[in-house]
């Protein structure tokens, strides 16, 4: 009995040894620009139980009381819905509420910061592998607006081609660029740009690492505005990282806002 015995627990020491290199090789979803709340600033999923409870946390909007921006009615200026938590932001979007004034849309801003990273991080897992880095000038230019079909046609071709941002940079499409990790910002004719990576992890379940990044658009001359949030995908290092508009309002059901 005791001849069997010894290599039970050499089984079991080997597995062991096999799940902890397993589980150092992973890499777990992190947060990488902290979130915003009225009563904390989180930076890592060491500071709270579980990504479910900052989706009952006032978002923070820099001191302002701006949290009517939502309106159930395009046509009915008294439609207006007020909103403070994340969970109470996506309940009302999917209703159909929208920001529509420029004022809305810069309120909007500030859930748009926060909300579509906590769905991301919900949903995600840990990668096996990670092929993105800190310079987001290896992004596709797949994302940036285009203007008239000349302009369409050739975003599309650039995209087919594999441009990214570090390209366009060298051919004079986008200029003024400043970088920092995890940020970028630049301009095109008449846009300014800045971007913000937010969190990553593995949210496709392919085993690479994905992100969220924040884009800001701003027209230079004029008010208009957009903030939006892309996914952002690598699974060969020979090409640009891909963009894709990130749909938060399509993922699984979150939990019931409180």
């Amino acid at each position: 009995m005791k001849h069997y015995r010894l290599p039970v627990i050499f089984a079991f020491l080997v597995l062991a040894c096999v799940l902890e290199l397993v589980e150092r090789s992973s890499i777990k979803p992190r947060i990488v620009q902290p979130f915003e709340f009225e009563e904390l600033t989180v930076s890592s999923f060491d500071e709270v139980p579980d990504v479910d409870s900052l989706f009952d946390q006032k978002i923070s909007m820099g001191g302002q009381d701006g949290y009517e921006f939502l309106r159930l009615d395009l046509e009915d200026n008294k439609s207006y819905v007020r909103v403070e938590t994340a969970g109470q932001y996506l309940e009302m979007r999917r209703k159909g509420a929208a920001p529509y004034t420029t004022y809305d849309i810069s309120m909007n801003s500030w859930f748009v910061r926060i909300l579509p990273p906590l769905v991301f991080l919900k949903h995600s897992s840990a990668s096996k592998r990670s092929l993105l880095g800190d310079d987001l000038m290896d992004l596709s230019v797949s994302f940036l607006p285009w203007f008239g079909s000349e302009e369409r046609i050739r975003l599309e071709s650039d995209t087919a081609k594999g441009f990214s941002l570090e390209d366009y940079s060298k051919n004079g499409r986008i200029k003024s660029v400043k970088k920092s990790e995890n940020s970028i910002s630049f301009e095109t004719s008449g846009m300014r740009y800045s971007i913000d990576e937010l969190v990553r992890g593995d949210y496709d379940g392919d085993g690479y690492e994905d992100s969220i990044i924040k884009c800001n658009m701003h027209y230079i001359e004029g008010t208009g505005r957009s903030y939006t949030c892309y996914i952002v995908k690598r699974t060969d290092e020979s090409k640009a990282c891909t963009v894709e508009h990130f749909d938060y309002l399509a993922a699984p059901k979150e939990p019931e806002a409180k």
